[in-house]
């Protein structure tokens, strides 16, 4: 609504619609994990806003190659260039040896971080404290719904909730998880443990557009079983 705005007083001016990630991949990602068919059309509502926002301003950005090349499908005639996440490269932290425990860090403002730290908990980790049962998962994270804080009380997890200084776990925990089941453009959760030194393993949608390797930057697993496998592996 304020783009007729912009361009009446600024009429000079060169537009730049920064996406962060393109919105109605992530809705209809959901909707296809959901099953969900008012979700489905919400997904189509924000996709037509979306892409006519891209169609009107001067130059779009997205934050992969894998979202440019989408949209070089979709708007062929649209300038859309790539700036993606820029994360500061720390020391390794602690040996791996002095490590322990698993780490999930999301705002559960942002629903697929709801729906995996759900899926992290009550099916994946089980699977894994059946082969290390001393192993806990820290969940960390602002703005927690009743469902997400729950989980603290099953066996294994500790839940943080915002926690200030995340250096100590990002150097103390042993490995790092990201089981997004559906979402969009660069994942800051995976940058930032990459970054820090620390092991992830992911799914290859909170991989997307990295340019990571399955078995050489990160470990991939899309179900629960194999997740668990990979986690105790790395582990």
């Amino acid at each position: 609504p304020l783009l007729p705005l912009i361009r009446s007083h600024a009429r000079r001016a060169h537009l730049v619609f920064d996406t962060v990630d393109l919105h109605h991949l992530r809705e209809q990602r959901e909707a296809e994990v959901s099953g969900d068919a008012a979700q489905q059309r919400t997904a189509e509502r924000t996709r037509r806003v979306e892409l006519g926002l891209i169609g009107k301003a001067d130059t779009t950005w997205v934050v992969s190659p894998m979202e440019q090349a989408l949209l070089a499908t979709e708007l062929p005639n649209a300038r859309v260039e790539v700036v993606s996440n820029i994360h500061d490269v720390h020391g390794p932290g602690l040996p791996f040896e002095q490590r322990s425990g698993l780490l999930f860090v999301g705002s559960y403002r942002h629903p697929p971080n709801v729906d995996a730290a759900l899926w992290l908990a009550r099916e994946i980790l089980p699977q894994v404290r059946a082969l290390l049962p001393d192993v806990v998962l820290h969940l960390v994270g602002a703005d927690a719904p009743d469902e997400v804080l729950a989980l603290g009380q099953l066996p294994g997890v500790k839940f943080h909730g915002f926690v200030a200084d995340l250096l100590p776990l990002l150097e103390g925990a042993r490995v790092g998880v990201a089981p997004l089941r559906y979402g969009a453009g660069v994942k800051g959760k995976v940058n930032q443990s990459l970054a820090h030194g620390q092991p992830m393993v992911a799914t290859a949608c909170a991989v997307e557009g990295m340019h990571l390797v399955h078995g050489q930057d990160v470990l991939v697993a899309d179900q629960a079983d194999a997740f668990a496998q990979e986690v105790v592996r790395l582990y």
